[in-house]
């Protein structure tokens, strides 16, 4: 099996990983049927779910000094000591995978969204970390109020938001994965091939072109092909949608995937394996699943020349280097939850299998 990038077609690799170049998880580049590995779906769930918990209490005590009358201890050290330990798991356990693909962008050279948030988020971690556990290594012009400003909140949010972004990529993935493997399934696994006047129950995948082939009632037809011998009605509704079959007779074409009705018949086989009509269904579905929405890539583009204005272009206050790395995160973060959560691709799969019909008619 070969796994490639969707934004990226020339990375190709024998396993499963993340792109060298963007980051993205790479996916299979040939539908196959069977059950879906959805065991990064649930991990990825969980990590949400976890993260979403213990990060809503630390926004709540980074923000409470806002509302009128807000008690003195929200600005304590306890807050602060509370928003350390809650914010913790959520940046060094679900933010982990994209410290890790952030590290990879660096070793590869090739700078992307993924590198931002790495960056975004451990600079806003490790900064108020200092300054909760060695305040007096800053000096006193970094206090405001009396305090150094910390950014546990913006740390924590920012993992979840990314979080939040993989799960919903994840889980379109998913339905989309479903369709292709629900067409998939459209074929059967075996045909009766008639040599010498037997018939052999033959995997499909032995059938070839030109072979002979019984098809009884209520089977599938399992290629493509022309009845030679008998009559019969078959449903099409799979291909057109048309609920009354299709009466056929000798010389009437067959498609592999439709449903045999009352009769039973001889048909020559003329296209298998990928070249049949669902098999190119089952591909155009998979290429457009693959597919990702233009502004996912502007994301990318985007944050290559972010980061190095972000290193660059910090300014000569050091007090604000995190809230210049937040603020220029911001844009491409909001750029990437976007092109993860509607891109029209990951959501219409039944109307691009209906595209891809017409299409290979």
């Amino acid at each position: 099996m070969t796994y490639t990038c969707p934004m990226h077609p020339q990375i190709k690799q024998e396993r499963p990983g993340n792109c060298p170049i963007c980051g993205m998880t790479l996916e299979l580049k040939t539908a196959v049927s069977g059950e879906e590995d959805d065991s990064e779906l649930r991990d990825m769930t969980r990590h949400l779910w976890i993260s979403a918990c213990l990060s809503a209490p630390v926004f709540l005590l980074a923000m409470a000094h806002l509302l009128p009358n807000a008690p003195e201890w929200v600005m304590s050290d306890l807050s602060r000591w509370t928003q350390f330990i809650l914010s913790t798991p959520v940046v060094l356990w679900g933010g982990w995978p994209f410290f890790v693909r952030g590290w990879e962008s660096i070793r590869n050279r090739s700078l992307n969204m993924f590198t931002l948030i790495a960056m975004g988020v451990g600079v806003a971690y490790l900064y108020s970390a200092a300054v909760l556990l060695a305040p007096g290594l800053f000096p006193p012009s970094f206090q405001e109020h009396g305090k150094i400003g910390v950014y546990f909140e913006a740390a924590a949010i920012i993992t979840v938001l990314v979080l939040l972004g993989q799960v919903l990529e994840l889980r379109a993935r998913s339905r989309t994965g479903h369709a292709i493997r629900a067409l998939l399934d459209l074929a059967p696994q075996t045909a009766h091939v008639m040599r010498d006047g037997k018939e052999i129950d033959t995997p499909l995948v032995e059938v070839h072109a030109s072979d002979r082939l019984r098809v009884r009632p209520g089977e599938k037809v399992p290629v493509d092909g022309k009845i030679i011998e008998g009559r019969t009605s078959i449903d099409e509704s799979m291909l057109t949608g048309e609920p009354m079959p299709v009466e056929k007779g000798a010389g009437d074409k067959v498609i592999g995937g439709t449903v045999n009705q009352t009769g039973s018949f001889v048909m020559e086989a003329e296209r298998v394996g990928s070249e049949t009509v669902l098999s190119r269904i089952v591909q155009m579905v998979a290429e457009a699943q693959r597919s990702r929405a233009p502004i996912q890539g502007l994301a990318d583009k985007v944050s290559g020349y972010f980061v190095p204005a972000v290193i660059f272009g910090r300014g000569s206050d050091p007090n604000r280097a995190s809230l210049t790395q937040l603020s220029m995160l911001s844009p491409c973060l909001s750029l990437r939850v976007r092109a993860r959560s509607v891109s029209p691709r990951r959501c219409r799969s039944w109307s691009v299998s209906v595209a891809a019909h017409r299409k290979v008619f």
